[in-house]
């Protein structure tokens, strides 16, 4: 439980960065989906000036992008991710990707407030949260808790997991926030005019 208290007060500390964390972690995964406008292709890789891993998933709603970083505190480490998602006919054209993104950055900054709230003062605002906490064994000993955060609103799917722990080896991704196998670099990526109700967003799936 001591390891528990140290990466508390070590959150406690350092607040006011886990809000920009995760607009960092957004301002990347719109320029993939900008990249994917201007490219029709996924280059496998963070975009330039972007701190974080990558992943992106290709679902039947349109293109998921998740994007994190895992750095080390006193007494373990501390993982924060973020995943968004854009339709495919929102990539297709330049107006509505731009109002697309403005609309993720929107809810990032959102969500970067709750996420503040919750470790100063276990108030999750406008959010909701989930949160679940591991024991492991064997190679990866330790306690690992996760919180999951997305807007109360019903909105684009737009989420963010923040991680700590002290086990031995540090988690490789927020396996969470992931459905499918992430797709390799150089996939085409297939976008078109969106067709229909142009309002409609992805919504989280709880």
């Amino acid at each position: 439980m001591a390891f528990i208290v140290i990466i508390v007060i070590s959150l406690l500390s350092a607040t006011l960065s886990h809000a920009s964390d995760v607009n960092a972690l957004a301002a990347c995964n719109v320029k993939i989906f900008e990249a994917i406008n201007k490219t029709g292709k996924w280059s496998g890789k963070p975009p330039a000036g972007c701190p974080a891993t990558v992943a992106l998933e290709k679902r039947r709603e349109g293109i998921f992008v998740t994007s994190w970083k895992t750095q080390e505190v006193e007494g373990g480490w501390v993982s924060t991710a973020f995943s968004s998602a854009l339709g495919y006919g929102e990539i297709a054209t330049k107006k509505d990707l731009e109002a697309a993104n403005h609309d993720i950055m929107s809810r990032a900054g959102r969500l970067g407030r709750c996420l503040d709230s919750i470790l100063s003062s276990n108030d999750p605002l406008e959010c909701r949260q989930r949160a679940n906490k591991s024991y492991l064994a064997g190679e990866s000993t330790g306690e690992e808790n996760r919180k999951t955060i997305w807007l109360d609103d019903d909105g684009r799917h737009a989420v963010v997991e923040f991680a700590y722990g002290n086990s031995e080896m540090e988690p490789t991704e927020p396996a969470d926030l992931l459905e499918t196998p992430p797709l390799p670099a150089g996939m085409v990526i297939d976008v078109y005019p969106q067709i229909g109700d142009k309002k409609k967003k992805n919504r989280m799936q709880r």
